[in-house]
């Protein structure tokens, strides 16, 4: 029988935003924090969070200007800014030490905050990214610039998102409506909205996406067991560049993700073996 279970929606302030998240409960056990990609929001780790809720606490936040959290006024969308974010955030859960979990955008923003939080991570997954940028960076930045702004409903909006995502048409009908309900609101109109700040999609399409840290250096120092799970049809992270990184960790192993796109979703049978086994060690 499916895992049905629903997490609690909750939010902290952080940085004069209030930053929204998904609590999966089992608070006794070992904590793990979940940063989402551009395109996704805390949504993006539900059925995730469903097969590991059993054996950790499964937090996933939005960040800002995604899904429900607070969009900034300033339009501060860079880096620094979410990095910021995700250190206030898991203060103000109280998370002494945890696994971090990012998923492309979150990935960089997992990477950035090792820079100087290195010691508060137990382990640590980087989904399909690296330090270095990729052609496909820049045609999701086109993409999110060109897709319709609105839909008449749910349905179109889900048919829309199959439309544009190889591995979306893998994932149940249940997963590809909860997962457009994450990004998704309904509009003035009656009809469905992006939740993502359009100043953001807006000022990504015009100056192109923020410039990346210098995080090759921050992988040399990580002393954590690290995971770089890569797509090997990925446009985002190359095979190259996934082995590199690997090369470069102290403790960094590989999970390739058969035929999956950028980004896999963490629940594909080879993601959830080499999960389940990393995890476990």
């Amino acid at each position: 029988m499916p895992d049905l279970a629903i997490p609690d929606r909750r939010s902290v302030q952080v940085n004069g935003l209030h930053i929204n998240y998904l609590d999966w409960g089992n608070e006794q056990a070992p904590p793990m924090v979940c940063v989402h990609g551009y395109t996704g929001s805390a949504d993006a780790f539900n059925a995730f969070a469903r097969h590991f809720r059993d054996r950790y606490h499964v937090v996933a936040q939005d960040v800002r200007g995604h899904g429900d959290s607070e969009w900034s006024k300033e339009g501060a969308y860079q880096y620094a800014d979410q990095v910021s974010d995700l250190a206030g955030f898991v203060d103000a859960l109280g998370l002494q030490k945890f696994t971090l979990v990012g998923t492309s955008m979150g990935g960089i923003i997992s990477m950035a905050y090792a820079t100087d939080h290195g010691d508060r991570l137990e382990r640590l997954v980087i989904n399909d990214i690296g330090p270095d940028a990729e052609a496909g960076s820049a045609r999701i930045t086109q993409n999110v610039g060109a897709r319709p702004e609105d839909f008449a409903s749910i349905e179109e909006a889900v048919a829309f998102r199959l439309s544009m995502s190889k591995n979306l048409r893998t994932r149940t009908e249940s997963d590809q409506r909860e997962l457009a309900a994450g990004v998704l609101k309904e509009g003035a109109n009656g009809g469905m909205q992006w939740k993502l700040d359009p100043r953001y999609v807006t000022d990504r399409v015009t100056n192109g996406a923020p410039a990346r840290p210098a995080l090759w250096p921050v992988l040399e120092a990580l002393q954590c067991p690290t995971l770089v799970v890569w797509g090997t049809a990925s446009d985002v992270l190359s095979e190259a560049q996934a082995r590199r990184m690997v090369s470069t960790l102290a403790k960094g192993a590989l999970l390739p993700v058969a035929d999956a796109e950028h980004a896999p979703g963490l629940v594909e049978p080879d993601a959830l073996t080499g999960l389940d086994r990393f995890l476990a060690r």
